[in-house]
């Protein structure tokens, strides 16, 4: 080769070389940027009333910009999970997290839902901790027994949150927790997608037994978990559950390089501890791998959301039944044959929930069935000499005209001139039930999915005295499913407030109707014994005659004796049987119609405390028909309860 082709060849080498490396140190500066690009904040300096800068308001409200969608979807991953976390304690943290979750719930509705308990005796104590993750990684920590400490309820935006079914809660085993919110805090959610469902429906690689969320966070994110022991038996109910400046072991080395990168800048980022970063992590998780599966990472910008929640139809709100006893071809099987079939290894079947029909348990919101009509038709009455009486429904303004004793006057809008006179008149053309009202939800307007709401609930206004409970349909108006969860959860408030004030305890042997006589209850099993047991042994035989004898006090007992027994009743009528509403009730009565009024009345003010209703009807009152009450009866009346 002549000298100057190998100088050539040379120069041409090293140049080659150079360039390459440039190129990929570019590279690697660019990913490391964009990396870094996931826990920056723009400040934003709250100041108080004085005008100074408010320590803790400025940490929360150092607010994320929304992580965007790349081509490499590990990157994406990577930012969920060294997004910030925040511990909420009490009632005003919680409101100024909620500014910071909903800026994320307004582009995604979507949060990875997960909770915490104790187990005491190997009994699993109330929720101590609720874990919520936005798709940008930003995650709440609830803690539940602090936020209901003193007697405190629960913030209503954190109540619409999770009884709101269009916000979709996803993780492991999601459904469970929410019955044991529900069971622990009378707490409704609904929307819970288990992502179970989702690797099963869109990874056919995915195995049975590789359904936990550790095993789904290595197999699809490359994410190890850290469910060691220790962190897994954590005390979730001590008194602090703080933050750390120092960096934990549970941090994999590759994310704890990287965190500290993007961070040098920001001296107000702060590393989790490990018991706060396991919670967290849960959460984050959960709702990347939600985000993977659906192909969130892959999509190119703008990612509607739309298509996504479409891929999760028919899992929404479904328990986890475990493949091929639930689920076929990655569809909820609704088939309880199919499921029986499909259930052939017990091993398998004894892993998951026992009997769900034993586990089943009826969520607010979720069990109640949705008006297929409106209820207010807006049809008027009018009396003989045309003065409009009262709104009604088409069913009764039709039933007049049916049976002959009134006239139609006008199809739109419907009204009924009445041949008879009428046994009242309203006072005045502003009279509450000659306004027309709207089918819509009186709390959010919403104008689909409600149902009608008892203000004074039917447990109380069952035993007033009949004066009270004519033209009852003021107390009754409409709230959609998510507002009448919320609105229960309230109501149960009151209830026990009442309890506690007029000894009127809920659940007790006293508020029972039927009593088990055990004694009857033995009987009965020693004649079903005697009937179906063909082999018992003789001492045994006599044992249960002479159990039947001595009930029914014979020498001889014969077949009809064993087999009345065997029918025998065991649960008898409880002779101090009082309900918690009729002792309530039988209290305010003592002091005649006044107070039973003020029952009404409170009522009624709690739920405009509670709720803040925007769409009541025109006229509606916390002293409506008090008035006419007082001056037809007097305050003399004999009050008769129902």
């Amino acid at each position: 080769m002549p000298k100057h082709a190998g100088l050539t060849l040379g120069v041409a080498s090293l140049v080659g070389t150079t360039v390459g490396f440039l190129v990929l140190w570019k590279f690697l500066k660019n990913r490391r940027r964009r990396l870094c690009s996931a826990v920056d904040h723009r400040d934003t300096v709250v100041l108080d009333a004085t005008g100074h800068d408010t320590d803790k308001q400025c940490t929360l409200t150092k607010l994320k910009e929304t992580p965007k969608i790349e081509s490499d979807g590990i990157s994406v991953v990577e930012k969920i999970l060294v997004a910030d976390t925040e511990i909420v304690s009490k009632a005003d943290e919680w409101e100024t997290v909620w500014l910071l979750l909903k800026k994320d719930l307004d582009v995604y509705p979507v949060l990875g839902m997960d909770c915490e308990w104790v187990s005491v005796d190997e009994k699993a104590s109330s929720v101590s901790l609720l874990q919520m993750a936005s798709f940008s990684g930003f995650c709440v920590l609830v803690r539940l027994p602090q936020l209901t400490s003193s007697g405190c309820t629960i913030p209503k935006t954190l109540l619409e949150l999770l009884a709101n079914s269009s916000v979709l809660k996803v993780g492991v085993g999601c459904w469970e927790d929410s019955s044991k919110l529900l069971n622990d805090y009378g707490l409704s959610v609904k929307g819970c997608v288990d992502i179970r469902y989702l690797a099963m429906r869109h990874r056919r690689d995915i195995l049975q037994n590789t359904l936990s969320l550790k095993s789904l966070s290595e197999t699809i994110l490359s994410f190890p978990l850290d469910k060691s022991f220790q962190l897994r038996c954590s005390n979730w109910d001590v008194e602090e559950l703080t933050q750390d400046q120092a960096k934990v072991s549970s941090i994999q080395p590759d994310m704890q390089t990287r965190s500290r990168t993007c961070s040098e800048s920001h001296s107000l980022f702060q590393y989790p501890s490990a018991k706060v970063l396991y919670a967290a992590r849960d959460a984050q998780v959960s709702v990347a791998l939600f985000l993977h599966l659906l192909g969130f990472f892959s999509a190119d910008l703008p990612c509607p959301w739309e298509p996504l929640l479409g891929k999760c139809q028919g899992l929404i709100d479904i328990p986890f039944k475990g493949k091929g006893n639930g689920i076929s071809n990655g569809e909820v099987s609704g088939s309880l044959k199919q499921r029986k079939e499909k259930a052939g290894d017990q091993s398998t079947q004894n892993s998951q929930d026992s009997d769900p029909r034993r586990n089943k348990r009826k969520q607010l919101g979720v069990g109640y069935s949705a008006r297929k009509s409106p209820l207010y038709d807006n049809c008027f009455l009018h009396a003989p000499d045309g003065q409009p009486l009262c709104t009604c429904d088409r069913k009764k303004a039709q039933w007049y005209l049916d049976k002959g004793i009134g006239d139609l006057v006008s199809a739109i809008p419907f009204i009924v001139k009445l041949r008879f006179e009428p046994s009242g008149r309203p006072e005045s053309n502003a009279d509450y039930y000659l306004t027309i009202k709207e089918n819509l939800c009186v709390v959010c307007g919403k104008r689909e999915s409600y149902i009608r709401k008892n203000i004074v609930p039917h447990e109380y206004r069952r035993h007033f005295p009949v004066q009270m409970k004519d033209h009852n349909s003021h107390d009754v108006l409409l709230l959609c499913t998510s507002c009448h969860a919320v609105s229960n959860y309230y109501d149960s408030n009151l209830k026990q407030k009442l309890a506690e004030e007029f000894n009127a305890p809920i659940g007790c042997e006293e508020g029972v109707r039927l009593l088990e006589d055990p004694i009857r209850r033995q009987v009965r099993s020693a004649a079903r014994a005697l009937l179906n047991v063909a082999n018992l042994p003789k001492c045994r035989k006599e044992e249960l005659i002479s159990e039947i004898k001595a009930f029914y006090n014979m020498e001889d007992v014969t077949e009809e004796t064993i087999k009345e027994a065997a029918g025998l009743e065991t649960r008898l009528f409880n002779e101090t049987y009082t309900p918690h509403g009729l002792k309530v009730v039988q209290t305010f009565a003592l002091g005649g119609l006044r107070p039973l009024m003020e029952l009404e009345k409170r009522w009624r003010q709690h739920f405009l405390d509670t709720m803040h209703p925007k769409h009541l009807p025109q006229q509606w009152s916390v002293d409506h028909n008090h008035s006419k009450l007082l001056k037809k009866y007097g305050d003399d009346l004999v009050v008769q309860l129902c």
